[in-house]
């Protein structure tokens, strides 16, 4: 099957498990919230934010070798499992036994046993890398996608008893163990890839140096997009962060399941495009996957900015009403935050990984700079940080990143300059509109209108500025 086909068997498969799958995952997590205290999800977000540092490295990139390397043997399939090992095994006893250190470091003596079950999600994930990363390989995913719904549905309802149960933070802390074990059961039930560990690195020279990039790569990503809750929990305190995590986490809902499949899908299909056309191939990818992303993008990151206070008064109730203003600047910066995904993937997939932890080490340099000074402004401050401060990033890593394929400036500002006006008018006309609806921000009628409103108008526009690249986003979501 030709790269192509397989990567658009891979989206659909994966689209249509993630559709369903999150459609359910997120009545699930609307109702947890509601039964939370904003104090749960900031004492959640400081124990997450060390645990997904650690998640980002604990293959230390030698999963991006086992999908990008053209010929694979056996013996390097077990030298990488006897790494992976040893990585996860070393973190587990960083963060069981250093929990009490990081809670004394926020001031909260209950975030040590948050850690320490936490921490056990470490020894699952020494099953996960070698069935994932041959699915990855092989642009598998139609299994897999059952995996990712299962595990979807396990997660969720394992939160939402625990939280009707009363426990409190520990139903988002057991809800994330039992996704990680549910997880790492289902792949290795569909991929029977694991092999005997070998603990003789001889020869891994050049897989440790790609691996190195690639790990220095996701903890620079960690930096720049995790360290806002860091600095915000130490600064700010437990309920602030609360609100600030909450609206986070809606406001980045979208980004996490399309990023997801961008991850699992674009790294493997530019790395088949490079090794067998070259740049040509890539640049129709990156160009075509730019423009879909950006039509799809900019309407649903500005439509949820636009009716911010109505999707908190709906769906979460008063007592998380400010949240409201978070969720509105953050959803703005969020359509660039999703475009910049394609960068890694893609420059992993040229074999080019110096040039995204470049890009990364750029972003972990300034963002944090903004949040620190943000953060003195409270936490709206904080969430402001990023819309000052991440389109120049964006900007900076999206040339470099183009440059390395042949794409140059204007090319890439071709795919994206419509969508962005047609949201933008339909922003004004959400907002300017909204005093005239009928109702309050707290009734579903209100904000069913303002959605109706919004897809209206963008429509409208898009069907003025580029009825051909609108019809080819549809046709891609019908098939």
């Amino acid at each position: 099957m030709e790269i192509r086909s397989k990567v658009m068997s891979a989206l659909r498969w994966s689209a249509a498990a993630r559709l369903f799958g999150q459609l359910f995952s997120w009545v699930i997590t609307i109702a947890v919230i509601r039964l939370l205290s904003p104090e749960d999800y900031g004492l959640m977000a400081m124990g997450t934010v060390l645990v997904a540092f650690l998640f980002g490295l604990n293959t230390l990139g030698l999963d991006a070798v086992l999908v990008q390397q053209k010929a694979l043997g056996e013996h390097t399939r077990r030298q990488v499992f006897g790494v992976v090992i040893l990585a996860n095994v070393g973190f587990f006893l960083l963060l069981y036994c250093g929990a009490g250190h990081a809670a004394r470091f926020y001031g909260h003596p209950e975030l040590a046993p948050v850690l320490q079950v936490l921490s056990l999600q470490f020894p699952l994930l020494i099953f996960e890398t070698l069935p994932l990363s041959q699915l990855e390989r092989d642009i598998d995913f139609a299994r897999r996608s059952v995996v990712d719904f299962v595990t979807l549905v396990v997660g969720s309802l394992t939160t939402l008893l625990l939280a009707l149960l009363d426990y409190g933070v520990w139903a988002l802390v057991w809800g994330m163990v039992a996704n990680t074990a549910s997880r790492v059961l289902g792949l290795n039930l569909i991929s029977r890839a694991l092999v005997w560990p070998s603990f003789s690195f001889r020869g891994m020279g050049r897989h440790l140096r790609f691996g190195s990039f690639v790990s220095t790569d996701r903890g620079l990503w960690f930096v720049f997009s995790e360290s806002d809750k860091f600095i915000g929990g130490k600064l700010l305190g437990g309920q602030a962060l609360g609100y600030y995590a909450v609206a986070s986490q809606l406001a980045s809902l979208p980004i996490q399941k399309v990023s997801g499949i961008l991850n699992a899908i674009a790294f493997p299909a530019f790395s088949q495009a490079h090794a067998q056309t070259g740049h040509d191939k890539v640049r129709d990818y990156l160009l075509t996957a730019t423009r879909l992303l950006a039509i799809a993008a900019f309407p649903v990151f500005l439509g949820i900015a636009a009716t911010a206070e109505s999707i908190i008064a709906v769906l979460l109730g008063d007592k998380w009403l400010p949240a409201a203003p978070l969720l509105q600047v953050l959803a703005l910066v969020m359509p660039f935050r999703l475009l910049g995904n394609v960068f890694p993937p893609l420059l992993w997939g040229v074999g080019s990984p110096a040039i995204s932890a470049s890009n990364y080490l750029l972003a972990a340099l300034l963002m944090p700079l903004a949040f620190v000074i943000g953060a003195g402004w409270g936490v709206l401050g904080l969430a402001c940080a990023w819309l000052a401060m991440y389109p120049l990033v964006f900007l900076v890593t999206a040339r470099r990143a183009c440059r390395r394929v042949g794409v140059d400036a204007v090319g890439f500002a071709r795919q994206l300059w419509r969508p962005l006006l047609a949201a933008g008018v339909m922003y004004a006309a959400v907002r300017l509109s909204t005093p005239w609806l009928p109702g309050n921000s707290a009734d579903w009628g209100h904000l069913g209108l303002q959605v109706v409103l919004g897809v209206a108008s963008y429509g409208a526009v898009m069907l003025l500025l580029d009825r051909a690249s609108l019809a080819e986003t549809l046709r891609l979501l019908r098939a």
